[in-house]
């Protein structure tokens, strides 16, 4: 049961649910509630419920993703925390779970004559036209993918990995189902749906993105999204490119100060930066604690420590990520870093050991696998990344993902031009002093607090979660 304040009903709900023969466990996944819903839901006496807190408002897929990990009996159905489903119906929609005929099944709002609230023409055909929409990418024949009431075998949704954090999980799971061949079954069942004034909390701008999951999960959305690992050009010829490169970033003072503001909400403590290069960000992470600069190649280290001999607040190392200890830092900064890396799974869950529990790390890497250029090989980029494939990178190191997003729209761009088409070097010190000093600052004002569909970077950042009181 997700649930994001619902103070008026979520006592009302889950006196329902309780009240269901067939319910062995409710496991209730308290969003970030913030109007009295978590006094209410810690209040809840049963020894068949099981409140989990998520640190902050994540979303509805990010708090099912949680709970659909901490389940154990044998069938799972969904359940929002507002009376707009009826629980009196979950023998009729798990019954072809319990007889064999189904591994999955949708209650639907749409099939059958269940009594259903008549209200909001437009979200009804909203929900029609992304239910057509799914059916023709996954070859289903359902009536209502947008469903709440989704009832699963427990092996069957604890094999999906979850990647969407809002309402995008309705098509994605559908898709996933598809794609696996699950049985799929259809049950009809009543509705009685709230308006906006009465809480409703999806909209248009959900709408959009599930659109866009429909493609993004498809076969079709499958094969241009799948991350492709490249073998890069020996280290030493990387060495020598990155040290032109990191040259001509140096002087990009707008560029590098930008990314700091990305960064600092998330650095805290004792803070490590991986791949730390010559310095330019290391210099600016130091005004926000002590830094230990690890770098595995000697040129580099070489030059930190020239630079920072006489700053207390850097520690340079030589080595790299399997140097950390456990528990020995509170923020890991990887700028740039971990598309080098060939085996990126092993060091974030290094990472994850690392660090201290409420330590975070930073990820700020290339994005988008149809932005991988000749450049990138010669810089000894290993690949480059989707949003969502950083983000399930992150979650299997065991990592609360806490934000998430491109950035820099119109470098991708310039990118996919110089780099990707004419084979140009994007680091030429010209085009790169006229981008930070007249294309950055407008960037910097127009992508802040906003959420957008594609950038020349991601930055992802995974939170470390503390022990549960």
């Amino acid at each position: 049961m997700p649930c994001f304040n619902e103070v008026s009903t979520v006592a009302e709900c889950v006196a329902a649910v309780l009240a269901q023969d067939v319910v062995g466990e409710v496991v209730i996944v308290d969003d970030g509630s913030t109007d009295g819903t978590r006094d209410v839901v810690a209040g809840l006496v049963d020894p068949r419920v099981r409140v989990i807190e998520q640190p902050r408002n994540m979303g509805k897929g990010a708090a099912l993703r949680t709970g659909f990990a901490a389940v154990s009996c044998p069938y799972v159905i969904v359940q929002d925390a507002d009376l707009e489903y009826d629980p009196a119906e979950f023998v009729r929609v798990v019954a072809p779970l319990a007889d064999g005929r189904a591994d999955v099944v949708y209650g639907s709002r749409f099939s059958g004559g269940d009594a259903h609230r008549v209200l909001l023409f437009w979200h009804s055909m909203g929900n029609k036209v992304l239910t057509l929409a799914s059916n023709m990418f996954t070859d289903l024949n359902l009536t209502d993918m947008e469903t709440c009431y989704k009832a699963f075998r427990r092996e069957v949704i604890q094999s999906i990995e979850v990647e969407e954090d809002r309402f995008g999980f309705e098509p994605e799971v559908t898709a996933k189902v598809a794609a696996a061949g699950w049985r799929v079954f259809e049950v009809g069942i009543s509705y009685n749906g709230r308006t906006y004034a009465e809480g409703k909390k999806i909209g248009w701008r959900d709408g959009v993105r599930a659109m866009w999951c429909i493609v993004r999960y498809s076969a079709v959305g499958r094969r241009f999204s799948r991350p492709v690992e490249r073998t890069p050009v020996p280290i030493e010829s990387a060495d020598r490119e990155l040290v032109a490169t990191l040259a001509s970033l140096e002087g990009a003072s707008g560029y590098t100060d930008w990314l700091l503001e990305m960064f600092g909400p998330h650095l805290t403590g004792d803070i490590v930066e991986l791949g730390a290069g010559s310095g330019t960000i290391t210099a600016r992470l130091a005004a926000h604690g002590p830094v230990t600069a690890i770098e595995p190649s000697e040129w580099a280290v070489s030059e930190l420590r020239t630079r920072f001999a006489d700053d207390d607040r850097v520690t340079v190392v030589h080595g790299d990520v399997t140097v950390l200890e456990p528990a020995s830092c509170d923020t890991v900064v990887l700028s740039n870093v971990l598309e080098h890396i060939p085996d990126d799974a092993d060091a974030l869950a290094h990472i994850h050991t690392a660090l201290r529990p409420g330590g975070r790390v930073v990820v700020f890497s290339p994005a988008f696998d149809s932005l991988y250029s000749e450049f990138d090989r010669q810089i000894g980029h290993v690949r480059r990344y989707q949003l969502g494939h950083l983000r399930t990178r992150l979650r299997a190191a065991g990592f609360d993902v806490v934000e998430s997003r491109y950035a820099n729209s119109l470098g991708a761009i310039a990118w996919l031009i110089w780099a990707r088409l004419l084979g140009r070097t994007p680091t030429a010190s010209g085009p790169v002093t006229v981008y930070d000093q007249r294309v950055v600052p407008i960037l910097r004002r127009l992508e802040r607090g906003r959420r957008l569909p594609f950038g020349q970077s991601v930055l992802a950042v995974g939170e470390r979660r503390p022990p549960r009181s």
